[in-house]
């Protein structure tokens, strides 16, 4: 049993949250972190959990194009100091790149203004979305982690939250595996 993070972050604050969450989801479970240009080569045999994450660009999932103008902004701003400068992969890209089959438990997290939703969107709702398309069993709803600006910084207290989100679903799996394993037995015993 172990589980898998995959995210992508322009300037730093999707992929500290992303960090935060693994470190919660270590307390109990192994959890593996993959920047989500990497993450074709993640082996999801006995992945209970996928927690898939990234900023929210344009009320949304980030693309091509809203990389490209973070790189832009970027050059343009010396304030904001770019981690990706590859605009090429991310989230949306590898779960492009998921096949639609039966798959393990999954939910969506992101990175966004600290502002009310309905104006700034939520990449986790469409994350979330694309995960259920891809097959995976939703797990839990989508979770924001908000940022002070566009590059940020993140607001105060948003890493240990996110350490406390990924505490609590690791948690949750164990015990979900836990009730599995037994109704496990108790059918297999009751066969005999």
């Amino acid at each position: 049993m172990k589980a898998i993070v995959v995210y992508e972050s322009m300037f730093g604050n999707t992929r500290h949250i992303a960090e935060a969450i693994a470190d919660g989801l270590r307390l109990s479970i192994p959890t593996n972190l993959w920047l989500a240009r990497d993450a074709t080569h993640a082996d999801l045999h006995g992945v209970e959990l996928v927690v898939v994450g990234g900023p929210t660009h344009a009320w949304g999932i980030s693309s091509r194009r809203t990389r490209d103008a973070a790189v832009i902004d970027a050059a343009k701003n010396p304030d904001h100091l770019l981690e990706n400068a590859s605009a090429v992969a991310g989230v949306r890209e590898w779960l492009q790149s998921m096949k639609r089959e039966g798959r393990c438990r999954a939910v969506a997290f992101d990175t966004r203004l600290r502002k009310p939703k309905m104006l700034t969107g939520s990449a986790a709702r469409a994350i979330q979305r694309k995960l259920h398309r891809a097959g995976f069993t939703t797990f839990d709803r989508g979770h924001s982690f908000t940022v002070n600006g566009a590059a940020g910084p993140l607001s105060p207290g948003e890493i240990e939250r996110a350490q406390q989100w990924g505490e609590a679903m690791g948690r949750k799996i164990l015990s979900l595996t836990a009730v599995h394993v037994l109704q496990t037995t108790a059918v297999m015993t009751t066969t005999r």
